[in-house]
C-alpha cells in the first residue's frame, strides 16, 4: 500500500512541502469563515472574504481565465467557485522547459458564509484576472439602528 499524504508523488522539495503545509495551517484560521478544503487539487486560487455591514464581498485571483471558464453558485449560506485553467504545453515540450511554477487544471473552492446571503441579488464581475463577488446579506441578518429618545 502506498500513502500519498500529500496527494503527490514523492519526493517534494522544500518549496512544495512549505506550500502543503502553509495550506494545511489556513484550514484551521478562517475568521469565522469556512472553506473547503484543497486536498486533492493540483491548484486552487487564492481568496479573500469581506464582510461589510449589508454584504460580502469575496474576491478571487484567476489570472489567465476568461468568465466562461468559471462558474459560481450559491446554495444557501454556501458559496462554490469552480473552474479550469487549460495547461500551455503542448503534448513532448516538457523537455524543453528550464522551469515551470504555473499550476494548472479544476479547482474548486467552497466558502461557507455565517448567513445565509440574497441569492437573486448576487452579483460578479471579472477584470484583469480578479473574479469579485458581491453576495448581500438577507434583511434579517443587517444591522438595525434604532432611534432612541431620551426624556428629561
Amino acid at each position: 500500500m502506498t500513502l500519498k499524504p500529500f496527494g503527490k508523488d514523492m519526493p517534494l522539495s522544500f518549496g512544495q512541502f512549505q506550500s502543503e503545509l502553509n495550506q494545511l495551517f489556513e484550514r484551521f484560521w478562517h475568521g469565522g469563515i469556512k472553506t473547503g478544503p484543497l486536498d486533492g487539487q493540483d491548484w486552487a486560487p487564492p481568496i479573500d472574504v469581506l464582510e461589510e455591514e449589508d454584504r460580502y464581498v469575496v474576491t478571487v485571483e484567476v489570472p489567465g481565465l476568461e468568465s466562461s471558464d468559471i462558474d459560481v453558485a450559491v446554495s444557501g449560506d454556501t458559496l462554490s467557485i469552480k473552474g479550469h485553467r487549460a495547461s500551455l504545453r503542448r503534448e513532448g515540450d516538457e523537455h524543453g522547459y528550464l522551469r515551470t511554477e504555473r499550476q494548472f487544471g479544476s479547482f474548486l473552492r467552497t466558502v461557507q458564509l455565517p448567513v445565509a446571503v440574497e441569492a437573486d441579488r448576487i452579483s460578479a464581475t471579472c477584470r484583469k484576472g480578479v473574479l469579485e463577488i458581491t453576495l448581500p446579506k438577507k434583511e434579517e441578518h443587517r444591522p438595525k439602528a434604532i432611534r432612541v429618545e431620551v426624556s428629561d
